[in-house]
């Protein structure tokens, strides 16, 4: 029997879930050695990957920084990722620098200037796209309560 296979989605699924722009996806992918080999129509991404793809954009859009500046950090944050426990992303926060990056759960101060980017709102944001809560919704009262039937036979 073999191994579990986790759900891979594709590139519009993960641009989609992740808020990622196409054209930008293309430019990670000259930068970031680790989403080089992400090319092409048969290219899938896990979970853990959204999650990259997730808080790359944070530290590109919100914090504006450049991707060329922290391409080794963010390789290396998408490979920490990978060999992390998905389930643990909550109370994880990534902090990257210019080459490197850590998953913590207790802040540290370092020694160099880092960006933090907390996952938990990433993850949930990525959950609640893909299984959106239901309105909690309850049955009404019939006006008149359900009777048994004998039949004839």
């Amino acid at each position: 029997m073999a191994g579990v296979v986790s759900i891979q989605f594709t590139q519009e699924q993960a641009r989609t879930l992740t808020g990622v722009t196409p054209e930008t996806v293309r430019h990670w992918r000259k930068v970031v050695p680790y989403l080089s080999a992400k090319t092409g129509k048969a290219a899938r991404y896990s979970f853990p990957e959204l999650v990259g793809l997730a808080a790359t954009n944070e530290l590109v859009k919100t914090l504006g920084v450049h991707i060329a500046t922290v391409s080794g950090g963010v390789d290396a944050l998408f490979r920490l990722l990978m060999s992390g426990n998905a389930s643990a992303f909550q109370e994880t926060v990534a902090v990257v620098t210019a080459d490197k990056a850590a998953l913590e759960t207790k802040i540290i101060a370092g020694e160099h200037s880092a960006l933090m980017v907390p996952l938990k709102p990433l993850v949930s944001r990525i959950q609640q796209s893909m299984l959106p809560a239901l309105p909690n919704t309850t049955q009404t009262a019939l006006p008149f309560p359900p009777k048994i039937i004998r039949s004839r036979s």
